[in-house]
C-alpha cells in the first residue's frame, strides 16, 4: 500500500481528530479513544501487530513541590496501569 507521507502532531487531541477525519491511521493508548471506540468513530485496526503497549512519562521541575493534584493524576494512572514508576 503505497504511503503519500506522514504526519507529526505533539498533542494526542490533534492525533485523534486526524484520525476521525480519516487522515491516517494512529496507535493511541485505549482511554484516550474509549468513547470513539464505543461509538464507531475509530475502530482498532491491526491488533495483531501491537507488541507493546506505550508508557507515559510525567515531568515536572525538581525544584518544585509536586502540587496535590498532581500527585493524584499520577497516583490515578499508575493504578490504571498507564504509568509506571
Amino acid at each position: 500500500i503505497p504511503v503519500p507521507g506522514t504526519h507529526t502532531f505533539n498533542s494526542v487531541e490533534a492525533l485523534i481528530s486526524a484520525s476521525m477525519a480519516g487522515l491516517g491511521i494512529a496507535y493511541l493508548p485505549n482511554f484516550a479513544v474509549r468513547e470513539a471506540i464505543g461509538t464507531g468513530t475509530l475502530v482498532f485496526v491491526l491488533d495483531e501487530f501491537v507488541a507493546e503497549s506505550g508508557k507515559f512519562s510525567i515531568l515536572w521541575p525538581g525544584n518544585r513541590y509536586m502540587l496535590p493534584k498532581l500527585r493524584v493524576f499520577v497516583d490515578f494512572l499508575v493504578e490504571k496501569r498507564v504509568l509506571g514508576e
